[in-house]
């Protein structure tokens, strides 16, 4: 008998998204999106190590980052892992 108010095995417990938080998703075996609020008012910067900004597309509220180290836009995602054999599945611990 199992307790109905616990996920199954193939499940996970998703968390209520906060408003106005950005979420950062690790898609499988791909690129870790992060994704600004609807209701705008948070600005996104991505920079190198020394600081620089790296320009970004002004019309979108999500950003691929390359996480196979294969792209030819690094950081950014352009979709090399889908031939590059890049494998990534993780999985974020279940909610208490």
């Amino acid at each position: 008998m199992t307790d109905s108010s616990q996920p199954g095995d193939g499940e996970r417990s998703r968390r209520i998204p906060v408003p106005g938080a950005v979420t950062i998703r690790c898609r499988e075996d791909g690129p870790l999106v992060v994704e600004l609020p609807a209701e705008g008012g948070l600005g996104l910067r991505v920079t190198d190590h020394l600081g620089h900004e790296f320009p970004l597309p002004t019309h979108k509220r999500a950003v691929a980052l390359c996480r196979c180290g294969l792209s030819g836009s690094r950081p950014f995602c352009d979709g090399s892992h889908k031939t590059g054999g890049f494998r990534a599945a993780d999985i974020a611990p279940r909610a208490p």
